[in-house]
């Protein structure tokens, strides 16, 4: 038997073993909190062949990240790029960690990009890491300076005379930042495979934490697990949003605080892993649903859903708002999409562009994206890359109770509520 909700004259399953009355069976294998024992990247020796299959396709991945420049400086007439933001470095790295602290939007080294060659810029105290740890048999020139030495002059005398883009303002050189960002898409397959690998680590330690807390247990107490277990995995946290009880329909981007859990949590995870970025949510409730509850996030969920499946190559980012507009309408609920973010572009930033109802922007194959609709004190959210096959929800949920959205006749599943 399954459960159905009713919004009007739209109907949403949910699956028995997904009962929302408090039935859902909490009692998990522990190896379902740790999908692999290995997932830290691997550190490559230097002075190895580089003849291993993983190593190859990064080294292929930065060749075509080289090319994509090369391709930018002859369509503007450049003669070289530096690259100085942590997402760019590592973009252009493909997976480089070589920012400057975990949430430093500048990079610890520079990148200087011509037609012919790719150069690190750092001081003597980042050299060692960055060439034996992160970038070995990459093909990079290593410009080195006394770290006490400004890089002012290394520039200066790299870019003497010519014409220089970066991505952002620095120097002399010309503020490409937008036009740069756009280089980075489509998503490379190095890329969409990492970011896969990502995302469902991120969903199993997001819905691991919601399994594994006791009432009583404050939103602080929360982003302390999930962060542990991000971090073990070898992911960065980047953002952690936990709200109890009804938070989340006050504030609509929430901060953890010494709040205490109940009766409900919404947690929401940005995290980061080769450079790449992937975001989720998941609720959990403590005994059975009250009812506004499961409409609201009947309707959250319809949202969603209709932004993923209308998300496609060729449709623009205003024609998806539309129809998720609609659906709003539909339920009464006409301004609920001004009350908070409906989603942004993802990908080596956690909000490369916010989504916003009267963007001409045109989706294109292997784009990433989260959605990120919310009614109430629900919100629905995954990752996915869409492509010219459909989609691809990188954040799945894995054990964890589903809603079934029929759009257009086509069944999309959503992240139920968790019910100990």
């Amino acid at each position: 038997m399954a459960t159905e909700i009713h919004l009007g004259s739209m109907t949403l399953t949910v699956p028995e073993d997904a009962d929302l009355d408090g039935s859902f069976d909490r009692v998990l294998h522990t190896a379902g909190d740790r999908p692999n024992s290995v997932t830290l990247p691997a550190l490559v020796d230097p002075a190895d062949d580089h003849l291993d299959e993983q190593f190859r396709a990064r080294r292929a991945d930065v060749e075509e990240k080289h090319r994509r420049v090369i391709e930018f400086l002859d369509c503007h007439g450049y003669h070289a790029v530096v690259l100085q933001r942590t997402d760019s470095v590592a973009w252009f790295t493909s997976g480089a960690d070589l920012a400057q602290t975990i949430a430093s939007e500048q990079a610890a080294v520079l990148i200087y990009i011509n037609r012919h060659s790719r150069a690190i810029i750092t001081d003597n105290v980042q050299s060692a890491r960055t060439f034996e740890e992160e970038l070995a048999g990459l093909g990079f020139q290593l410009k080195e300076r006394p770290w006490h030495e400004g890089v002012v002059r290394v520039i200066d005398e790299l870019g003497h005379q010519k014409k220089v883009a970066a991505d952002g303002p620095y120097r002399a050189c010309i503020d490409e930042r937008e036009a740069l960002r756009l280089v980075r898409h489509p998503l490379t397959k190095w890329e969409r495979h990492h970011l896969r690998m990502l995302g469902r680590t991120l969903s199993l330690a997001v819905e691991a934490t919601c399994r594994n807390f006791q009432p009583g247990e404050t939103e602080a107490d929360l982003a302390g697990h999930l962060a542990h277990r991000l971090l073990r995995e070898g992911v960065t946290p980047l953002d952690l949003r936990i709200s109890a009880d009804d938070r989340l329909a006050r504030y609509r981007e929430p901060r953890f605080k010494a709040a205490k859990i109940r009766k409900r949590a919404t947690i929401s995870a940005v995290g980061r892993r080769h450079g790449l970025c992937a975001s989720v949510t998941r609720i959990v409730s403590f005994g059975k649903v009250e009812r506004p509850v499961r409409e609201a996030l009947a309707l959250t969920a319809m949202v969603d859903a209709t932004c993923i499946f209308f998300s496609r190559p060729g449709q623009t980012v205003a024609d998806v708002f539309r129809r998720a507009r609609r659906i709003y309408e539909k339920f009464d609920h006409v301004d609920e999409w001004a009350l908070a973010y409906q989603g942004f572009q993802i990908g080596y930033s956690p909000r490369e562009v916010l989504l916003l109802p009267d963007s001409r922007q045109s989706i294109v194959s292997d784009m990433a994206f989260n959605w990120c609709p919310s009614v109430g004190p629900t919100r629905s959210e995954d990752t996915i890359v869409v492509d010219d096959r459909g989609f691809e929800i990188v954040t799945e949920a894995q054990l964890w109770p589903k809603l079934e959205v029929m759009v257009k006749g086509f069944p999309i599943s959503r992240p139920g509520i968790l019910v100990r």
